[in-house]
């Protein structure tokens, strides 16, 4: 996981660094004897990447906001230590569907259990507290961000995840917006 995370990482640094001559080379294509395919799929290829880079702006913009979210409850309300580091693995975590919740929440619970006051019972006001936060952001910042972002109502986003979880899985959530705006 750590290697494909690093090689994807880098060679979406390389393809954003140097994206003006990668377009400039692909559209060499048009003038190539794949000039029929290039014809056919281009404008697809890149209205679909449209979509997906507005897909992955709003979940960049709710991986934030729950971040941020989870920090203050953390802080304020639980005055835990290492609410930073959790913040972050929070927000890295927010782009993993499904799993991301389960994954965050591991270490903030094993934060929550080493606490001096409260121990078992921290942890499970703490499940409770990020349970109340993943609904919010389920059912009320999901749909609206993404609304917003892809500019359709709200309640087509729930049930077009819904659908897509239920028919893919985890490949539907990470999918079912963009091939359906596609």
């Amino acid at each position: 996981v750590a290697s494909l995370l690093f090689l994807s990482t880098l060679f979406s640094f390389l393809i954003v660094l140097d994206l003006d001559a990668l377009g400039r080379e692909v559209k060499k294509l048009e003038h190539t004897k794949l000039h029929e395919f290039y014809k056919e799929t281009g404008e697809n290829i890149v209205k679909f990447g449209g979509v997906l880079g507005n897909v992955l702006e709003a979940q960049a913009i709710i991986s934030l906001v729950n971040a941020i979210l989870t920090a203050l409850g953390l802080w304020l309300i639980f005055g835990l230590p290492f609410v930073a580091f959790l913040a972050i693995v929070v927000f890295l975590c927010g782009f993993i569907p499904v799993a991301g919740v389960f994954i965050s929440s591991v270490p903030i619970c094993l934060v929550g259990l080493t606490d001096p006051d409260g121990g078992l019972m921290t942890c499970i006001w703490l499940m409770v507290f990020i349970t109340g936060i993943h609904f919010v952001e389920a059912y009320i910042l999901n749909p609206r961000i993404m609304g917003a972002k892809l500019k359709v109502n709200p309640v087509l986003i729930l049930v077009i995840l819904v659908v897509g979880h239920h028919a893919l899985g985890v490949w539907g959530l990470l999918l079912g917006l963009p091939l359906c705006f596609y």
